[in-house]
């Protein structure tokens, strides 16, 4: 069966550095100094300029990948993100304006598993031959989704989560893979039982005409015991399904919350923490840029090299999850 590859990634930070201090004192100054990085780990993320767009952060980070391949030879667009531009049309079509490209395109939308359900869909395209190459680009303007109006005590621990959320764009070019890269396994589960536990109410059917319901909350606590049960017996029921072994896996890239997250993943996995990649402490929680974004550092860093054996790991509000394994 014909496998599919990342052949190149890139990404875009918008320039505003927010720190734990600023954010909290945004926020309620009578917070405890030091709070969020005591509850999750966070030093800093990176926060857009007002006007500038969810499309604007995903076509940043995919210019650099256009310089190295013509336009015209991109089949299609996926936009991918929990983020977007509008609520119609598609952002992919603001982004295919702005980026002067003439494919198809279109956007997937599955909370912070969106670019991993991508992945697996642009893989399903190249395997059945509709396309070749394929461009998967993500931007996160979560900011806008942070309330910095707290009522109450009960307001601020339902808002909490949100204080580690930061902004980020990326881009992948995927490509059929003509040597022993690529991706080997996929597997992916949702247990929509759970999906009220972290929302973003607004901007749909439910709330059309409440601008309170625009803000990001969650019950972060219970969210993450869901996880660990549901997730956690199909990471290691996945694995088991697939040809790899734990031990030679030499990279784990998952959706990134709170540096706690890594060691609960890790242990479900049977995989040494140290194989993490780590970026939470210098952008945050970025959704669905949080996997692009960390396998961009380790390939930038010479952390992850050519022929090294990659876990990806999605874990998403809804909820669902995903390991997906690939030969980088």
């Amino acid at each position: 069966m014909k496998r599919c590859k990342i052949a190149a990634i890139s990404a875009y930070l918008p320039e505003r550095v927010v720190s734990n201090d600023e954010l909290e004192q945004l926020i309620q100054p009578s917070l405890t100094q030091g709070i969020l990085e005591k509850l999750f780990g966070i030093k800093e993320r990176r926060f857009a300029r007002a006007d500038e767009q969810v499309s604007d952060l995903a076509s940043q980070a995919a210019a650099p990948l256009l310089e190295s391949i013509e336009p015209s030879q991109i089949d299609l667009l996926i936009f991918a993100a929990a983020s977007a531009d509008l609520i119609e049309p598609a952002t992919a079509n603001i982004i295919q304006q702005k980026l002067g490209l003439q494919c198809p395109a279109m956007d997937i939308k599955n909370a912070c598993n969106s670019f991993v359900t991508a992945l697996q869909t642009a893989s399903a395209f190249i395997q059945s031959g509709i396309y070749q190459n394929i461009l998967i680009v993500t931007g996160e303007k979560l900011s806008d989704a942070i309330n910095f109006k707290i009522q109450d005590e009960e307001h601020l621990r339902r808002s909490m989560a949100a204080m580690s959320l930061g902004d980020a764009g990326t881009a992948v070019l995927v490509t059929p893979s003509e040597d022993e890269s690529g991706l080997y396994f996929q597997r992916f589960m949702t247990a929509g039982d759970h999906w009220q536990l972290c929302t973003i109410q607004g901007g749909g059917s439910m709330h059309p005409r409440d601008a309170s319901k625009n803000y990001f909350e969650g019950k972060t606590a219970l969210l993450k015991d869901v996880i660990l049960q549901e997730a956690g017996q199909f990471l290691r029921e996945s694995l088991e399904a697939s040809s790899w072994e734990s031990d030679n896996i030499q990279h784990l890239a998952t959706h990134q919350v709170s540096m706690q997250t890594f060691p609960l993943i890790a242990k479900a996995m049977g995989i040494p923490t140290e194989k993490a990649i780590k970026v939470f402490e210098k952008y945050g929680n970025t959704a669905a840029a949080s996997i692009p974004l960390s396998i961009y550092e380790a390939w930038q860093s010479g952390q992850l090299q050519k022929g090294d054996r990659l876990a990806m790991i999605g874990l998403a509000a809804g909820i669902s999850a995903s390991l997906q394994l690939m030969i980088w």
